[in-house]
């Protein structure tokens, strides 16, 4: 089999492999959420029930209510942000903010992040120009990179990731801050080779520097 042809079957499995992570975490979000909102709806049944109509036991609906707009608040970012990172595969090239495409994920990777208590860290320049490129193949290697952060990092650490433009370019910079597992998860994480391969079909680079930092470049049009 021709590299290209090789390279690009073991891509498409890791993203397989990415969407199927996003989506086992998503799930389990929704059903965390949908169990609070019932529990808090069937707490109200109960005071209705009891006839509790007190100040005090008006206090306690309110707190409720409270929690069950809270839940729904959320799960309403967790569909948006699916939403909107299923969508950045319709097209292999579009126009996109960088910011948002980052935020999406780290939405999406919160709940393993918390596992593992490890803070994902928002550092971003606001007004970066749009970028031309291949969104999907961005938060592929994006999501690498913060994959294998908190699969080597201890508990109570933190990734920050920061963004800036330069010249005719943008950077995506990965910091793990943290100590490193003595025994690292034999869960595996996509091979640099992947990663570096893919960068360069976006005509970027990819850095990984002491400590652990990953610099990504990329500029602002794929051609």
């Amino acid at each position: 089999m021709h590299s290209n042809d090789r390279h690009e079957q073991e891509l498409k499995l890791l993203q397989l492999h990415l969407i199927g992570k996003i989506l086992a975490g998503f799930t389990h979000e929704a059903k965390n959420y949908l169990a609070i909102i019932n529990e808090s709806v069937g707490l109200m049944g109960d005071m209705v029930q009891m006839g509790k109509s007190s100040e005090k036991d008006l206090s306690e609906y309110l707190q409720i209510i409270r929690s069950v707009e809270d839940q729904i608040k959320r799960a309403n970012e967790q569909f948006r942000a699916l939403n909107r990172f299923v969508h950045r595969m319709d097209s292999e090239l579009s126009s996109f903010n960088l910011n948002e495409s980052i935020e999406e994920l780290i939405a999406l990777l919160t709940r393993f992040a918390n596992q593992k208590k490890i803070a994902l860290i928002k550092n971003f320049q606001e007004d970066l120009p749009s970028l031309y490129s291949n969104p999907s193949l961005l938060q592929f290697i994006v999501f690498s990179v913060l994959d294998e952060g908190l699969l080597k990092l201890e508990k109570d650490s933190r990734i920050t990731i920061q963004t800036a433009g330069v010249d005719q370019a943008v950077q995506i910079k990965i910091i793990p801050e943290g100590n490193v597992l003595e025994q690292e998860s034999d869960v595996p994480s996509v091979p640099h080779e992947i990663v570096e391969r893919t960068i360069k079909q976006l005509h970027g680079n990819i850095v990984r520097e002491g400590g652990g930092e990953t610099l990504i470049v990329l500029p602002l049009t794929a051609s």
